[in-house]
């Protein structure tokens, strides 16, 4: 008697959800184009060019995501499906990837230099921003099982769309938060309104952009500007990028069947998401578009491995019932995105201090240098912590794949407690 095969709901909701979201990026980049023919965002000049970039993300985007929806469709026809797993990253293969990433850069900067050649840029834009992310994903994930290829590509494509949009949502929605905290704070003392509106409109008077940097200085270096950019960019910030990049992991909860596929998947969610931060932060090109280009690998650094610690930890949780490993890991991911936040807000408020002229005295400037300078310092060791820590996980992981995989089904007492 023939076994008839049961039809995969889940991948027929993942082919439909790729096409929907195939149609919606390729559907957005044609109106962009439309608007930039049609004069609406610049039809000539740097406006159309920035909007070339940004069908260009869109349409890498869709390619990477309709893999995805093939992958599906190729399930529900019982094709056979092989396996995800990337070759670990050679030595070799390293040094030719670093030498094509700051090729592409160099040639992204100049090229953009000049009206017609800007054009030419385009490609190089996008390995600028590829590369890194890609050598990344490999260090991380390479050598290591995550499953079937359409877990794989599914986690990278939440990583690139859901993520980003979830985190949109609820960043905006704490910054709105915040700004109704400050008008009812504002409410409570008639004079403050007053203030504020006083401000509003001398600024608008304003006849020129230093007129109004010499207005708001005295409020952007108030240290309840740094607070509040703290608690933003390295409490709330982490914490919904963290969460929305890590249910891709979450969504595999039943079929992870190690850490080290949990591990995988996280840096595959992590590197959707800086490959589609990168992409849209550096459609911007101007005088320093070269050195945007470049910063975007170490953020892309800080993406992934903070994803795949924390995809770790659920992979303990999933296939060891170890809760307290697991919790453990997420504050670690979470602390590493917030340290990284911070010393870029700490950075660029005291930079903000220095240069505004009504920061105050020479003395606030002298410790505005030394936080400058601590700033930059740190964040440089985790620049470095970043492809090391993800080179060492992954080396140990897969040292101890075989040991994870024969106590999967029954994992020792000890490993039930944590």
């Amino acid at each position: 008697m023939e076994q008839k095969n049961e039809f995969d709901i889940g991948a027929f909701l993942l082919a439909i959800a790729s096409g929907l979201v195939v149609v919606a990026l390729v559907g957005t980049g044609a109106i962009l184009l439309a608007s930039g023919l049609s004069g609406g965002l610049g039809a000539r000049g740097a406006g159309f060019f920035r909007v070339s970039l940004y069908l260009a993300a869109f349409l890498l985007a869709s390619v990477l995501v309709g893999r995805v929806g093939l992958l599906a469709l190729r399930r529900l026809r019982n094709r056979p499906e092989e396996t995800a797993r990337l070759r670990p990253l050679s030595i070799w293969l390293g040094l030719l990837l670093l030498a094509g990433w700051i090729l592409s850069v160099t040639l992204a900067a100049v090229l953009n230099r000049g009206v017609f050649s800007q054009w030419f840029a385009i490609p190089f834009y996008l390995s600028s921003i590829g590369i890194p992310v890609y050598a990344l994903t490999r260090l991380a994930a390479g050598g290591l099982d995550a499953g079937s290829s359409l877990r794989a590509w599914s986690a990278l494509s939440a990583g690139m769309t859901v993520a980003p949009l979830l985190s949109i949502l609820a960043e905006g929605l704490a910054v709105l938060l915040g700004i109704v905290v400050i008008a009812i704070y504002a409410a409570l003392d008639p004079g403050r309104i007053q203030a504020l509106q006083s401000l509003m409109e001398q600024v608008k008077r304003a006849a020129s952009q230093e007129e109004t940097l010499l207005l708001l200085g005295p409020y952007l270096t108030s240290p309840l500007a740094l607070l509040g950019g703290l608690l933003l960019l390295s409490v709330v910030t982490p914490l919904v990028e963290e969460t929305a990049k890590s249910l891709a992991v979450w969504l595999a909860w039943r079929k992870l069947a190690s850490p080290a596929q949990g591990f995988a998947l996280g840096a595959l969610s992590g590197a959707g998401f800086a490959l589609m931060e990168g992409l849209f932060i550096s459609a911007a090109p101007n005088e320093t578009w070269g050195f945007t280009l470049g910063i975007r690998a170490a953020s892309a650094s800080m993406h992934v491995l903070a994803s795949a610690v924390i995809g770790w930890g659920i992979g303990m949780f999933a296939a060891q019932k170890r809760f307290l490993p697991m919790l453990g890991r997420y504050a670690l991911g979470i602390s590493f995105h917030g340290l990284w936040n911070a010393c870029v807000v700490v950075t660029t408020f005291s930079s903000g201090r220095m240069l505004l002229p009504s920061a105050g005295s020479a003395l606030p400037n002298v410790a505005a240098s030394i936080f400058i300078l601590g700033g930059f310092c740190f964040l440089g060791l985790l620049i470095l912590a970043a492809p090391i820590s993800l080179w060492g996980v992954n080396r140990w992981l897969q040292k101890s794949m075989p040991a994870m995989v024969e106590n999967a089904e029954t994992p020792p007492v000890e490993n039930m407690v944590g």
